[in-house]
């Protein structure tokens, strides 16, 4: 067992450990009740032996929201080969033989061949020095009014 989830668990009880993994594993589909659907919250309180006000009080606690957070992670990061996958079929051309351009800006990005990037130029002492004197602007004036006339 990794240190995070040793720091994670000791913050929660055994039977907030229990919830917390029965609660993501029903999201994930992998709890199915009789009739063929998810879990309902009923359900999973009284697998766990709570009260149902307990299970929804727990999901609006920090330690048990940190730890659901991590399980569900976990099972995301098994996921990375699927994902891949799914990314290279639409690169290919998915299902309408079009290559996607939002996978291709995803593996891009993935692999640091694209990046965002945004160049700020400070020309305020260009602006500066190119100033001109009242005298020269007299003059600039004078010029242009012998040119008009």
């Amino acid at each position: 067992m990794n240190k995070q989830r040793s720091v994670l668990e000791a913050r929660l009880t055994p039977q907030q450990r229990k919830a917390a993994q029965m609660l993501v594993s029903n999201d994930w589909g992998e709890l199915i009740s009789e009739d063929g659907r998810k879990k309902s919250m009923q359900e999973l309180a009284e697998e766990i032996g709570i009260a149902r006000s307990t299970l929804y009080e727990w999901k609006a606690q920090e330690p048990f929201i940190d730890y659901v957070n991590y399980l569900t992670d976990n099972n995301l990061r098994g996921m990375q080969s699927e994902v891949n996958i799914a990314l290279m079929k639409a690169i290919r051309g998915g299902n309408n033989g079009l290559p996607s351009v939002k996978a291709l800006d995803l593996y891009m990005r993935r692999f640091a061949l694209l990046s965002d990037r945004t160049i700020v130029e400070d020309r305020r002492d260009e602006i500066t020095n190119n100033r001109k004197t009242d005298e020269e602007i007299r003059r600039d004036i004078a010029d242009l009014n012998d040119l008009v006339g």
